[in-house]
């Protein structure tokens, strides 16, 4: 299915985008010290590991280039990704808005190469607080799960190992920077699965079709008398 413009119903769904980022912001900003420490003993056993910095900055570019393929090639599958991204960041964004938390695993000293150089100027802006479930799982998951399903992409194998082996390297790199704990990925992985199942298998079209009517209803015109 090609796509020249955006339509009114994909306008409204990327509409969510900004209220997400906004959002996430003030609660970046309000969580800062009282928040529940998310750990395991697992944590314990994973080395930092400061090259993974690479695969989990790529996470943006992952998102951007897989939400504008879709938006201008494949209007279906851009759909089933926004609303997977919308169900599932509302999900994790109202989660940590009613359960502070955040996780005390990053190192005390980083090494001298760039990388680590990298990982820690990412980290003085990039907060240790909102982490469960890991909106980085949430938001790979959802790429994965959509070129996947994909008319136009889920033929090309080379393109789903790709796919697959690059989401799974942004999964990693979470606990290998010490950005997350186990748990906030097994949380991340869990809120996904479920929306995966909401969106493609579920009734969530059925929701965007109402919200759609909902914003775009025109008022009747009043009868003459």
């Amino acid at each position: 299915m090609n796509r020249n413009f955006p339509t009114k119903r994909q306008w409204i769904m990327m509409l969510y985008l900004p209220i997400h980022l906004l959002w996430y912001f003030i609660l970046e900003q309000t969580v800062i010290t009282d928040y529940y420490p998310i750990h395991c003993t697992l944590d314990n056993l994973i080395p930092f590991c400061e090259w993974f910095i690479f695969p989990y900055f790529t996470w943006f570019f992952y998102m951007v280039i897989t939400g504008f393929y879709f938006l201008f090639k494949d209007g279906e599958a851009f759909e089933n990704y926004m609303l997977s991204l919308i169900f599932g960041f509302f999900i994790s964004t109202t989660i940590i808005s009613v359960f502070p938390n955040g996780q005390d695993l990053r190192p005390v000293i980083y090494g001298p190469n760039f990388a680590s150089q990298i990982v820690k100027w990412t980290q003085a802006f990039d907060t240790n607080t909102n982490v469960f479930p890991s909106m980085h799982v949430v938001g790979a998951l959802a790429v994965a799960f959509a070129i996947t399903k994909s008319k136009t992409l889920k033929s090309k194998v080379w393109l789903q190992i790709f796919n697959w082996t690059l989401c799974t390297a942004i999964i990693l790199a979470t606990v290998f920077l010490k950005q997350h704990s186990v748990l906030d990925i097994f949380a991340g992985i869990v809120v996904s699965v479920a929306v995966y199942f909401f969106v493609y298998k579920g009734p969530a079209r059925k929701v965007l079709t109402w919200v759609e009517n909902l914003l775009t209803k025109k008022p009747k015109d009043k009868p003459i008398t």
